[in-house]
């Protein structure tokens, strides 16, 4: 089993920012409709919910020693959530579907091909891990089932583990998901702190606390002078001069009058 915190390396989610910007690839990873949970993930115990709204409002001091108040900057939203995750929990189990398996005739290791490391190695490049990618972001309805699909359970590794990993791979990966809470479903959120704790008192159950943060994204917008609005009405310049310098060319008068204005 290989147990090792994957610190070097790239992340598990490497693979959809790499890709080619599909809406129809990326929806169906980040729909319109967010999964619940923590990108997916559903806790088997949630303890705690916050959300922190905080704004920052600037003080001047006038001549009367009276402040006033011009400016209201608004924080990024935070969220706050703490869950439990156990080996074991009250989880109705629920039958899969069992279908017949079809016959297949045994394989014979004399007909096979060798093929040498190189070639495997290629082959995987070029045709297996492109599948498995466009599979995986295919099936996957949430970055959670994403991370299921491209890392399975190990054999012998604990649940814990794996949903750490989960969550690890999303903070590494610095990804905007939609995090539920009571109070609804908030979006472009990507995780700020993260700690996770295993008391004295039991080996089976992890107390995860995870801060997310809303990530505002910066857009280019033009405006021009006739959309002008407010304190930059005010704070606009008259145009002296349309920028006919050295567009035209200056008469003689013109050209003695700025050589006389140069001289010392």
């Amino acid at each position: 089993m290989n147990n090792i915190v994957p610190t070097q390396g790239l992340d598990v989610f490497s693979a959809l920012n790499t890709l080619v910007v599909q809406t129809s690839r990326l929806a169906i990873v980040r729909p319109d409709n967010p999964p619940p949970g923590v990108a997916g993930y559903l806790f088997n115990i949630v303890t705690d919910d916050a959300v922190d709204l905080e704004s920052e409002i600037t003080d001047h001091f006038i001549e009367n020693n009276t402040a006033i108040q011009d400016h209201i900057a608004l924080k990024p939203e935070v969220i706050s959530v703490r869950g439990l995750v156990a080996e074991l929990s009250g989880v109705q189990p629920t039958p899969g579907d069992i279908s017949r398996q079809p016959y297949a005739l045994p394989d014979i290791p004399g007909y096979f091909p060798d093929f040498t490391d190189g070639a495997v190695q290629t082959m995987l490049q070029t045709e297996i891990e492109p599948e498995r990618q466009l599979a995986a972001i295919s099936d996957s309805q949430s970055l959670y089932g994403y991370y299921e699909s491209r890392t399975p359970l190990q054999p012998n590794q604990t649940k814990q583990s794996y949903i750490f990993g989960y969550f690890y791979q999303l903070w590494k990966g610095r990804q905007l998901f939609s995090v539920e809470t009571p109070w609804g479903i908030w979006n472009n959120m990507a995780i700020m702190s993260l700690n996770a704790t295993q008391g004295e008192d039991t080996r089976t159950v992890s107390d995860i606390r995870i801060q997310f943060k809303r990530i505002s994204k910066v857009e280019t917008v033009t405006i021009t002078p006739g959309n002008l609005a407010g304190r930059a009405t005010l704070q606009r310049s008259g145009v002296a001069q349309n920028g006919v310098i050295g567009l035209q060319n200056l008469t003689f008068g013109q050209s003695q009058t700025a050589i006389a204005g140069m001289s010392p």
